[in-house]
């Protein structure tokens, strides 16, 4: 069942997704497609959650939690995690000057894991 908070941030995901979808096809920074890639990820993860304001909560707590309750559990796939963690591994890099550089090959890499994640997400929160 979802809830009000659940579809905006699912909203706010999909979002995200288009913005990184057009971004990439329109050769704008990789960078910049990975970000909007990971709030993708992230804002799904805050409507599976029901999660309106993060409060003291990290982006890692939230991504711990699915993993525990979600991925180990079999009801995502592992693949989708790693992603996850890649993307959050680059975007959150303290040394902006020494901050990877995504390829097209990371892109092309988590623009599936992405958009499969909204998609299950959205699913599993309308009962699909």
């Amino acid at each position: 069942m979802s809830s009000d908070v659940s579809e905006q941030r699912l909203a706010e995901a999909a979002h995200y997704l288009d913005e990184a979808v057009y971004l990439y096809n329109e050769k704008i920074s990789n960078l910049h497609v990975l970000t909007k890639l990971y709030h993708a990820m992230i804002y799904s993860l805050m409507a599976l959650f029901s999660i309106r304001d993060i409060g003291d909560r990290t982006h890692a707590d939230i991504i711990e939690r699915f993993e525990r309750e979600y991925v180990r559990t079999g009801v995502f796939d592992p693949a989708i995690l790693e992603s996850l963690r890649f993307a959050y591994d680059v975007t959150h890099e303290c040394d902006c000057a020494h901050m990877k550089q995504p390829d097209d090959r990371d892109i092309e890499g988590l623009l599936p894991a992405a958009g499969r994640l909204v998609r299950e997400v959205g699913a599993l929160l309308h009962g699909d």
